[in-house]
């Protein structure tokens, strides 16, 4: 009887071990990621015309697959945000630099804006229409969030 718990103990040990190595890596059994540092000089921003003209960087992962990805994303001054919602989830907004306008909904309202300051944090819920405006100085965001990312105009119902 003991022998049969020891061999039972032994075997589930050594499945742990293995379930527990398999899961250590990062997500779909890629390379261990060795770490990466990135100062702001180094960062290369992309200017996207159909997104009001704003610029992004990719910091990690890739928003084009359904995983987390981190993205800094820069707005001149002045920029408006029209009306839009992603069909991705878990969008986690952080304002790093200058005063970002912001609101929910599907009409540009300026009366709903409210002013979101460095430090500030906002989410934006899968499908949820939201709109901003950059207030007189650039505002850099940086966004957390699960892809697949996507931009829909609420007006023009057009996907970017």
């Amino acid at each position: 009887m003991n022998t049969n718990r020891l061999a039972l103990r032994t075997v589930s040990l050594l499945l742990l071990m293995v379930f527990g190595f398999s899961l250590s890596g990062c997500a779909g059994g890629a390379k261990l990621d060795a770490g990466r540092m990135i100062l702001p000089v180094e960062l290369e921003w992309v200017k996207n015309e159909k997104l009001h003209g704003l610029e992004t960087v990719i910091l990690a992962g890739d928003p084009s697959i359904p995983k987390p990805y981190a993205q800094r994303i820069r707005l001149a001054p002045g920029t408006r945000l029209e009306p839009h919602f992603h069909p991705n989830a878990n969008r986690m907004v952080t304002v790093l630099q200058g005063t970002l306008y912001f609101a929910y909904g599907d009409r540009f309202l300026e009366q709903e804006l409210r002013a979101l300051p460095p430090g500030s944090f906002f989410t934006e819920p899968a499908n949820a229409p939201h709109y901003a405006v950059a207030g007189n100085e650039e505002v850099v965001l940086e966004l957390h969030a699960n892809g697949v990312d996507g931009t829909t105009y609420v007006e023009a119902q057009e996907s970017h």
